[in-house]
């Protein structure tokens, strides 16, 4: 087979998987295409042979396609447990905050003097609410960073999602060290 022969045949090759709606090929497919037809004998091909390396071709394709989407999938399943996160995470600082806010509301009138036992429980509720919204920015700095092609936005991206985890982790935190101070304050108040 000619050169020219070859160049038509793998242009023709790509158009065929182009019109089935591949928008890209994989260089490692690629590569492992041309390392077949280059250890193949100098004599043409047969069809049976040209036949058999589209097959394998195209197989490489879907398979990256099958990867490709399976990834994309994973990504959505992390991206939707993370925004689940966050709003768990408001919801129990908050819902907590509001609480006992009511409650101190109500305390004021009944017992005046008895307020300041439970301001020390507000404190981590009320932060875990700040924490989780500095949080949820966080996450969509990492996003828009990750959108980027630059390497160094990728490393920011990177570094603004790793304090998101360890923002909303800390949310948690909050909120157990609200219910402990609010534990601690019933407690006295009892």
């Amino acid at each position: 087979m000619s050169a020219q022969e070859f160049a038509a045949q793998l242009k023709q090759t790509i158009q065929d998987i182009k019109d089935n709606g591949t928008a890209a090929i994989y260089c490692d497919n690629l590569i492992s295409y041309l390392d077949d037809i280059s250890k193949s004998p100098s004599q043409p091909l047969s069809d049976a042979d040209l036949e058999r390396y589209k097959a394998d071709l195209q197989l490489h394709i879907e398979q990256s396609k099958s990867d490709h989407a399976s990834q994309l999938e994973m990504f959505r399943a992390i991206i939707l447990a993370g925004q689940n996160a966050i709003r768990s995470s408001f919801l129990l600082n908050g819902g907590a905050s509001i609480a006992l806010l009511a409650f101190i509301g109500h305390l004021a009138r009944i017992s005046p003097d008895k307020v300041i036992t439970f301001v020390d429980a507000l404190i981590p509720f009320t932060l875990g609410v700040l924490v989780i919204t500095i949080t949820s920015g966080c996450t969509y700095l990492s996003q828009w960073l990750y959108d980027e092609e630059t390497e160094k936005s990728q490393k920011w991206g990177f570094r603004f999602n790793l304090v998101s985890i360890i923002l909303g982790i800390s949310s948690y935190f909050m909120f157990v060290w609200g219910i402990w101070c609010a534990y601690s304050s019933f407690k006295v108040f009892v």
